[in-house]
């Protein structure tokens, strides 16, 4: 049975923000780090659009499960085709909202399981780590591509960093394994949850 979940808004300024009467859990990671993909798993459904083209996310895009829940799908980063006032304007909608939001319950940040944190990845853990300590969580995504001991042994280094350096707890994640998609849910639809194991 489909859980309720539907396209609420795509917010392009701050002042059409939806009210904040509902906690809102945010998806935020690289482009092309497998977001869209990650939040139709989880939600069960086609309502985030993907692409094999990087960067089609220019908006704060509001996904609703009855009246319990949102999930916010930020743009991605890194993408260095998008206009300059284009990136100008989706910074600054992203600044606007984690400065002033008050119902940000989670903010997932994803990486890619194959190549790990990059400078940018870590610049932001450290400017929500300002903001948000604790409600801040590492999603690990792609996990079944990892295709040799190597690749394997570098996620176990990544998952060290998140917890060790980062202080974050983390979920290695894949949309073909059904179980790990199952975990991250119990986890982002229980907001009183504060002491979860991670998910390996």
């Amino acid at each position: 049975m489909k859980e309720g979940w539907k396209f609420l808004d795509d917010v392009h300024d701050i002042n059409s923000l939806p009210s904040e009467n509902i906690p809102e859990i945010v998806f935020w990671g690289k482009s092309n780090v497998g977001k869209s993909s990650l939040i139709n798993s989880i939600t069960n459904s086609t309502l985030a659009k993907t692409s094999k083209i990087p960067g089609r996310t220019r908006s704060l895009v509001f996904f609703q499960l009855d009246k319990k829940l949102r999930i916010v799908d930020f743009p991605g980063y890194g993408y260095s085709k998008i206009p300059l006032t284009t990136e100008y304007k989706i910074n600054k909608i992203i600044d606007q909202y984690l400065n002033n939001r008050k119902c940000i319950e989670k903010l997932f940040l994803l990486i890619d399981s194959k190549h790990g944190f990059k400078e940018k990845d870590q610049e932001i853990i450290k400017e929500l780590d300002i903001l948000f300590k604790e409600k801040v969580f590492i999603i690990f995504t792609k996990k079944d591509r990892l295709r040799n001991s190597n690749d394997k042994e570098n996620l176990y280094k990544y998952n060290e960093k998140a917890s060790n350096e980062f202080n974050k707890k983390f979920f290695n994640t894949s949309i073909k394994e059904v179980n790990t998609i199952i975990l991250l849910k119990k986890f982002m639809m229980n907001p009183l949850m504060k002491n979860y194991e991670n998910i390996k």
